[in-house]
């Protein structure tokens, strides 16, 4: 096994197994019921021929190539505005929700006396300099956080479905309902998966993972919590976990969500990293992104506009959930268009564009369009969108003014 299998794996899967994503998958069960099931595979299925479509040889094989892809269609600023839009808001957002609801977590379910906050914090710096190590360093902690997330649901899933009282065949029976807006929150369960390590991995990899864990997941749920329980509730995952297997249950959940949390974040901003230095080795830059520079400028900058989010109570405040949900919307429009230019690459080769590609690519669209205009609210969302692309656009701007001064100043200095 080469290690950018493993790598491609630990990082894609590190948005699938955080808490927001138990509660999208939760609620979206509640929704529709056992229907989710199907759909959960459909998208799976999606995301696979999506892959499949960008690792197509007839696009470029460097490591730039997301941003090649865009770069080509585009053009340079374009890119790059929508390769900062994409990474930069959702590390942030992401790592200021998902730090406190670890924090609450650690708080009610291990040790009450410790401030919620404070083991927020605490969390935020820990993994803060785990992003000084060497990327193999990293990759090794990555692949511990993903591992006990993911072990810790399948655990409750398997004991909920072998030792449980209950059959899992009777959610066969409860009622189904079909809503656009629960399915297409399923695609949102797959953030983060674009990274494909130094070599071309199976584009299988993420999705099906994704698939097996979700599939158990929402099945045991839904035979031990009713539908509209699911829902309604905030914490889907918590309430399953304590009808699974009790007060261990939810000690199994409280690891499963600071584990997942460390893991959503870690391959969060990792990705982000690699989607930035990107566009340095597209010639964008001159060292100002490169991997290095990454290691060093862009942890603290996170960290501290994330502590900073979460000193000033956003964390407690409705608007960070419009917020993140604005930013997962621009993730899925970042992977909507790059699916799109490779389409567009290909055809301007005479090459025949290949069918599913083209109606996958379709659907994420309607999707992506589905969660905007179904969101209670679409004004605050589509304001966030459109100035995170205006104020991305800008620096991108300014960057690029910069990038050609100064190579203009070292072809005269040469």
């Amino acid at each position: 096994m080469k290690q950018s299998f493993f790598l491609s794996l630990a990082l894609g899967s590190g948005w699938l197994l955080c808490p927001e994503s138990l509660v999208i998958a939760g609620n979206s069960a509640g929704q529709l019921g056992w229907l989710t099931l199907p759909l959960l595979a459909a998208v799976a299925i999606l995301f696979v021929v999506c892959g499949k479509l960008l690792n197509n040889p007839l696009l470029p094989a460097t490591d730039s190539k997301e941003f090649q892809i865009l770069q080509g269609i585009t053009g340079t600023i374009p890119a790059t505005a929508l390769t900062i839009a994409a990474c930069m808001p959702l590390v942030v957002l992401a790592a200021t929700a998902l730090l406190v609801t670890s924090g609450y977590t650690f708080n009610e379910v291990f040790l009450y006396w410790f401030p919620n906050f404070g083991f927020s914090f605490l969390l935020l710096a820990l993994l803060t300099i785990l992003q000084f190590f060497p990327e193999k360093t990293i990759f090794r902690a990555q692949f511990c956080f993903v591992a006990l997330a993911a072990g810790g649901l399948l655990v409750l899933a398997l004991y909920g479905i072998v030792g449980g009282e209950k059959a899992v065949t009777d959610v066969l029976q409860q009622p189904v309902g079909f809503s656009s807006t629960s399915s297409a929150l399923l695609f949102l369960l797959f953030v983060g998966n674009t990274l494909s390590g130094n070599r071309q991995t199976p584009s299988f990899l993420v999705p099906l993972a994704g698939f097996v864990i979700f599939f158990l997941w929402i099945l045991v749920s839904l035979t031990y919590v009713s539908p509209e329980r699911l829902a309604s509730s905030t914490i889907p995952y918590m309430t399953a976990a304590k009808k699974i297997m009790g007060d261990p249950g939810r000690q199994i959940m409280g690891v499963v969500v600071i584990s997942g949390t460390c893991a959503a974040i870690t391959g969060l901003t990792l990705l982000s990293r690699h989607m930035l230095a990107k566009i340095a080795t597209g010639k964008m830059t001159i060292g100002l992104l490169s991997e290095k520079a990454q290691r060093w400028f862009l942890p603290p900058l996170i960290a501290l506009i994330t502590g900073s989010l979460m000193a000033t109570g956003l964390a407690g405040d409705e608007l960070l959930e419009v917020l993140l949900r604005g930013a997962l919307i621009l993730w899925l429009l970042y992977y909507s268009f790059m699916c799109l230019s490779a389409l567009i690459c290909i055809n301007k080769k005479s090459q025949p564009i290949f069918l599913p590609a083209s109606i996958c690519t379709l659907i994420l669209l309607v999707s992506l369009f589905t969660l905007v205009i179904s969101n209670p609210h679409t004004i605050e969302i589509c304001i966030f969108i459109f100035s995170t692309l205006g104020i991305s656009g800008l620096l991108a701007a300014i960057w690029f003014l910069i990038n050609k001064k100064l190579n203009k100043q070292m072809e005269q200095t040469a």
